[in-house]
């Protein structure tokens, strides 16, 4: 009994130390935490540009004010690895802008940034917010 419970507790071990973690599983830290400075290449215009083209093209977002933030979780290697996107109008109530049509091509447009750069091998995640006002995308941040 005795020598089951020593190979039952050594299988356990061996399993837990053998399973190999992707880098998306370590724990994410913030863009600017410790030195990280996680950005994109080319920072603020960069980004106004990759969504410059819906920010021209959505000119009746309903409900007509409010904010998007988008949560993007970068590998230490500057691989994306998933979003998380937070929606709401302007009494700070979550939402869904355009009925979640918008968030989808939000999304597609953050998932497609490449050019991640760090001073620090991380894992972190950086926010795009975007400023809904007047039915229209206001800022891009």
């Amino acid at each position: 009994m005795k020598k089951l419970l020593v190979i039952t507790i050594y299988l356990v071990l061996l399993l837990s130390f053998s399973q190999e973690k992707s880098e998306c599983d370590e724990r994410s830290m913030p863009y600017w935490a410790n030195g990280i400075n996680s950005r994109i290449e080319g920072e603020n215009p960069t980004l106004r540009k990759a969504f410059k083209e819906i920010q021209l093209s959505k000119t009746d977002i309903s409900p007509n004010n409010g904010f998007i933030t988008l949560r993007l979780n970068i590998s230490k290697t500057g691989k994306f690895c998933n979003i998380e996107t937070f929606q709401i109008d302007e009494n700070y109530e979550n939402t869904e802008f355009d009925n979640g049509e918008l968030i989808k091509e939000l999304e597609e447009i953050a998932v497609g940034l490449t050019d991640w750069k760090k001073d620090k091998d991380f894992k972190t995640y950086n926010l795009i917010r975007l400023k809904i006002k007047n039915g229209i995308i206001e800022e891009i941040f």
